[in-house]
């Protein structure tokens, strides 16, 4: 444990350790903000959960520099097989293309690895104190500040953890509950949640080859991900970095979990593809996948992300993901907020972005869900002919910010590029060259092609990636990605968010600095403000 108890006021206390709350405490960090952590267990989680990450959430890793640490613990994913119920192939998605962020579209990862790289630059930042093996018990709200009232937990022989009865308080700003699916910040909160009707039990296997020949042989022959759409016992199968493998096979009805407990059991169903000769359990366990949605993820100074707002299936990969994406937004408001540049109220819009996107992610799991893992046999034959002769319309999109900090010109609703995830390319100058991010820096973003006046907008330090090499504080566009981007869209200059999202376009040089104007006015306009009120739940 590190914890300074001497810290009399805190800006942010994170509750919940795993990957969402290690990376917005990072974020927090990395903007110079004091930041406490309470986390229940005395040590990182030993085992992995999450297993993938896509493109938008490399990009949000490279801020904090962890991906390139991982080594063999981080694939990029090559592509994603369905397999129909007579085991031919009836969709195969190409996922190793460059995608917008700058990356290819996924990877497969060890999720240990990626907690201990986080957790290391947490020990490297002055501003955080970590407090691990403590139980938040209580949270107080006053107008000023939250109190939060932590208990020690001891490790039984079980792995579960009891409460000792010594207990300590923590002053903060605010508090982020990154507590996981059952949430005490969010049952003390009082924000409710929307079940929306996905349950299945699953079995969740984690293996390791010691053999890297035999792993790279078993990986050739399965892909680096497949789900056998097989009506009898609906499974899958994901690459875990270099050497490990999942699988996950649905119980079907009537099945007791506690049929699955064993190591024995676990081998027989693994029979095809792999024994305990050639492989080691790293894990296995009975999940059952549900579907909920908190009505809202603020109440006062206090806030939800990751799996306390929202817990989906795992057909689209999308759960980690989703919380790193509540932690990119929450993290840059949070900053404007704590250096008192815009007031409390900018907090609402957390829900107002993230509801509807954790909503339609969600959805679209749950579809994929409903496709794949049919038990109906002939339901799973019209499924197999309609993939194979092409009348299932592609994949969709992951979707962008319908409200919130958005740009909406004079006389129009929104722009139309404005919530959509903006892209990322290579571009070179003053001797340096790489993805944007890498030369000119997270934050703010206006991408011209001819450069402007931001000093209107100095408070919110935004930086200019001007696309035209003569301009004094110009740059080469080394793979043209930016251009044709720009001119795909219209546009003489699009403003990215911190987050990665585009806050709005101007067609015209001309237009440029009402844009810029637009986003000081919704960033700036009634700072300090009171804590906004608990907004009415949906």
């Amino acid at each position: 444990m590190r914890f300074n108890e001497a810290t009399p006021l805190y800006d942010v206390i994170v509750v919940g350790y795993g990957p969402v709350g290690q990376v917005l405490t990072n974020l927090l960090a990395r903007d110079g903000h004091r930041v406490a952590v309470i986390e229940r267990r005395p040590e990182l989680y030993p085992r992995p959960r999450a297993a993938h990450f896509d493109h938008e959430i490399h990009r949000t890793l490279d801020r904090l520099g962890v991906v390139a640490e991982l080594g063999e613990d981080v694939v990029g994913m090559r592509s994603y097989e369905w397999r129909g119920a007579d085991g031919e192939l009836i969709l195969d998605l190409d996922v190793g293309t460059l995608a917008a962020s700058g990356h290819v579209f996924s990877h497969l990862f060890y999720q240990p690895s990626l907690e201990r790289a986080l957790h290391e630059r947490a020990l490297r930042a002055p501003s955080v104190d970590l407090l691990r093996g403590w139980e938040t018990i209580s949270v107080a709200e006053s107008d000023e500040m939250v109190t939060v009232t932590a208990e020690r937990t001891r490790p039984l022989g079980t792995g579960e953890l009891e409460l000792t009865g010594e207990r300590t308080e923590l002053r903060g700003r605010f508090v982020v509950g990154a507590d996981g699916a059952n949430s005490r910040v969010r049952a003390l909160s009082g924000i409710g949640e929307d079940d929306l009707g996905f349950s299945e039990h699953w079995l969740v296997v984690d293996v390791g080859f010691p053999d890297p020949g035999l792993a790279e042989r078993l990986f050739t022959q399965l892909g680096d991900s497949c789900q056998w759409c097989d009506p009898r016992r609906p499974h899958m199968s994901v690459r875990v970095g270099r050497f490990r493998r999942r699988w996950e096979f649905m119980l079907l009805p009537g099945e007791d979990p506690a049929e699955f407990a064993t190591d024995d059991a676990v081998w027989r169903m693994l029979e095809p593809w792999a024994g305990p000769a050639d492989a080691v359990l790293e894990r296995h366990v009975v999940y059952r996948f549900s579907s909920s949605l908190a009505k809202q993820m603020r109440m006062g100074r206090m806030l939800l992300v990751g799996d306390a707002a929202h817990v989906m299936p795992p057909f689209m990969g999308q759960g980690l993901c989703s919380g790193l994406r509540d932690a990119a937004n929450l993290s840059w408001k949070l900053d404007l907020v704590l250096r008192g540049i815009s007031d409390d109220s900018l907090l609402d819009t957390l829900t107002e972005e993230r509801y509807e996107q954790n909503l339609r992610t969600i959805e679209v799991s749950m579809r994929m869900g409903q496709v794949s893992c049919t038990l109906d046999p002939a339901a799973a034959r019209e499924r197999d002919e309609a993939f194979r002769t092409g009348r299932t319309p592609p994949p969709e999109p992951m979707p962008g910010l319908r409200g919130g900090i958005r740009h909406r010109p004079a006389g129009t609703d929104s722009d139309p590029l404005a919530g959509s995830l903006a892209v990322q390319g290579l571009i070179g100058g003053d001797g340096r060259h790489g993805l944007a991010d890498a030369v000119v820096g997270d934050g703010f973003c206006l991408i011209t092609r001819h450069g402007a006046d931001l000093g209107a907008v100095g408070e919110l330090g935004i930086r200019m990636l001007c696309l035209d090499p003569d301009h004094p504080d110009g740059y080469t566009d080394l793979d043209g990605r930016l251009t044709a981007w720009l001119d795909e869209t219209g546009s003489e200059a699009v403003l990215v968010r911190p987050d990665f999202y585009v806050f709005g376009r101007a067609s015209t040089a001309a237009d440029t600095p009402a844009l810029l104007a637009d986003l000081r006015d919704q960033l700036l306009t009634g700072r300090n403000s009171p804590v906004a009120t608990p907004m009415e739940a949906r």
